[in-house]
């Protein structure tokens, strides 16, 4: 089934620099709940908040699981629904790694394009040891808002990147705990019922993004990315700031 996927994104913007850095939209067809790597699965109306994490044994869920930013108590229950992942999960080599790796927002807002609009207040991805212990959370730095854009999930989803130089540190996090697990954490506000989906995918050769980011201003993209989903053709979004202060 083809599918337009047209876009508004406000990027709120402090930093000159990010965590995890947004790259635009990504095609997922199929890429429903269970069938690709969910790490994440929140749901409610208005603000929707969830964390998975690792114990040491199993993936855990809930606000006790949350890094520092992230309150939890959304996620959807279900062993497909969060997890967390190894490195060989996502299929991670010596030429995959960190730098190759999405995170994908997916979500399902409604049929209608007013009740798609939302706000990805914040998004985050740690990385703990076998035993359990946090090592590292890699985080958005401001909020992002989506306008008519989440049509159902596994339609199509934005992909978020680690920067360079947070790449290189969570691969030489990975070097040091090859037997790491890797969770995701996300607060949204403006849901209109959900749910909402963190997946994680590893894709070769998509490099890692630019973090310029101008300060201190917020910055206006109106992305239109025709996503022929279903079929071969993917169309080039393309990427026109409105409005620059």
């Amino acid at each position: 089934m083809k599918h337009l996927l047209t876009a508004a994104l406000t990027i709120a913007a402090g930093h000159a620099s990010a965590s995890l850095v947004l790259i635009g939209p990504v095609p997922s067809t199929g890429n429903g709940i269970g069938a690709v790597n969910t790490s994440l699965t929140l749901q409610n109306t208005g603000t929707e908040s969830g964390c998975v994490a690792f114990n040491g044994t199993t993936s855990t869920i809930g606000a006790a699981s949350c890094p520092a930013g992230f309150a939890g108590g959304n996620e959807s229950p279900g062993s497909s629904q969060n997890n967390v992942f190894t490195a060989a999960n996502l299929n991670f080599s010596s030429t995959l790694n960190f730098s190759n790796l999405v995170v994908l927002l997916n979500g399902n807002e409604g049929g209608l394009p007013a009740d798609q609009a939302i706000r990805l207040n914040l998004l985050g991805l740690s990385l703990y040891s076998s035993t359990g212990a946090l090592l590292a959370t890699f985080t958005t730095t401001g909020p992002i808002d989506f306008a008519a854009i989440f049509s159902g999930v596994g339609n199509a989803g934005f992909g978020f990147k680690l920067d360079a130089a947070q790449a290189a540190q969570a691969n030489a996090i990975l070097a040091a705990n090859p037997l790491l697990r890797i969770g995701t954490s996300a607060t949204l506000t403006g849901a209109q019922g959900g749910p909402e989906t963190i997946q994680l995918r590893t894709l070769p050769g998509t490099g890692t993004p630019d973090t310029s980011i101008p300060e201190p201003s917020t910055v206006i993209l109106l992305s239109t990315g025709m996503v022929l989903i279903g079929a071969s053709k993917l169309r080039k979004p393309a990427h026109t700031p409105i409005s620059e202060r």
